[in-house]
């Protein structure tokens, strides 16, 4: 009978420790969800405000207490994009900037990505060299929204500058460029036959960038009016030395010798890329006919020897006109919502000093333009 009570006063006490526990676990369920509503309130609040609101907030300052400068390039794949960066970077500090930049890969998607992680870091201006006109064009709507002033270098976007946050373009005149190149095929053409009659080759640049799609409006407005000078092939270079030389071996293949009679070239790079492939098929027949365009210190070796006729410079260095339009743009000053950066003439035949000594001040310097 003990043993019996005993057992008897366990089994009473085991029940009224599972009573104890279970009152404990409807205590702290009770508890935790009073909590988890009070820390849900707080954030029921935001769903209220409007979904750009952190946007509008002002650009946070750098560590540094320096304004913030961002620059979005769409690749670095040649000289002259990797001069043109090295050349934003070191304006920028010289203007009292802190300076960041991301490099697109040649992949518009990538750039576009890249644009909205810039945008993420509150910059006080971003800088754009789109890799294509119409893909990067969103951008537009991103900077809108995130409120950022924004200008573009050297390419262009489908909207107009002085618009919204898009406060400006700085670029080249490349239809114009087009134009002298074409105008150059004609004399040389004519020169040849006594008449503008004669086979053109051209490598372009990248496809859809406004850069290539504005040169090729240049030649096609010249050449339009010369029925007998054909292009008769032309290939995209991505304005990549290595992505030339594969199209020329190309060309070198499909046409024989002679059957051509002068190479337009998009860039230098494309140029330099041609001629090693020329001098690897032991092919002369196109020496000496190349028009280029961007005043590479090789390239303008070249037009020195004679294997290039001319290339017209488009300088990569936009730092110094870039940061006075900023330091305008940040300080509620006038500017232009529009800037052309000139260009030169690099050439043996009416331009043979200024180009030696050019020539002679980037190897002085140790520059590549």
């Amino acid at each position: 009978m003990k043993i019996n009570n005993k057992i008897k006063e366990g089994y009473v006490l085991k029940k009224l420790s599972i009573l104890l526990l279970v009152l404990s676990v409807l205590f702290v369920s009770v508890a935790c969800s009073n909590q988890q509503a009070s820390t849900q309130e707080p954030a029921q609040e935001p769903a209220q405000e409007p979904a750009q609101e952190p946007a509008q907030e002002p650009a946070q300052e750098p560590a540094s207490g320096k304004k913030l400068v961002a620059l979005s390039q769409g690749e670095s794949g040649n000289a002259w994009r990797t001069t043109n960066t090295i050349d934003m970077e070191e304006w920028a500090k010289k203007s009292g900037y802190d300076f960041v930049w991301t490099d697109g890969n040649n992949d518009a998607s990538k750039q576009l990505s890249d644009i909205q992680d810039l945008i993420t870091r509150k910059p006080d201006i971003l800088i754009i060299a789109p890799l294509q006109t119409e893909a990067i064009t969103p951008a537009i709507e991103m900077i809108n929204k995130a409120q950022i002033p924004t200008i573009t270098i050297d390419r262009t976007l489908n909207a107009s500058p002085g618009e919204g946050y898009y406060k400006a373009q700085i670029v080249q005149d490349f239809v114009e460029v087009g134009r002298l190149a074409a105008n150059r095929a004609v004399e040389m053409l004519t020169e040849k036959y006594g008449e503008p009659k004669g086979n053109i080759l051209e490598i372009t640049g990248t496809i859809g960038a406004s850069a290539s799609v504005d040169q090729g409006k240049g030649i096609k407005e010249v050449l339009e009016n010369y029925p007998d000078i054909k292009i008769v092939d032309s290939q995209p270079g991505d304005y990549n030395r290595a992505v030339a030389r594969s199209v020329m071996d190309d060309f070198l293949n499909k046409y024989p010798e002679d059957s051509i009679d002068v190479l337009i070239c998009y860039c230098d790079d494309s140029a330099l890329g041609s001629l090693q492939a020329m001098r690897d098929a032991n092919r002369t027949d196109l020496l000496g006919k190349i028009i280029a365009k961007d005043g590479l210190k090789d390239a303008i070796k070249e037009v020195i020897d004679g294997n290039i006729d001319v290339t017209y410079q488009c300088p990569p260095y936009f730092g110094e006109v870039t940061m006075d339009l900023i330091d305008k743009i940040l300080n509620d000053g006038t500017y232009e919502t529009t800037i052309d950066v000139p260009f030169k003439t690099f050439d043996m035949r009416e331009n043979k000093n200024m180009t030696e000594e050019y020539y002679q001040y980037l190897l002085d310097n140790n520059l590549d333009y």
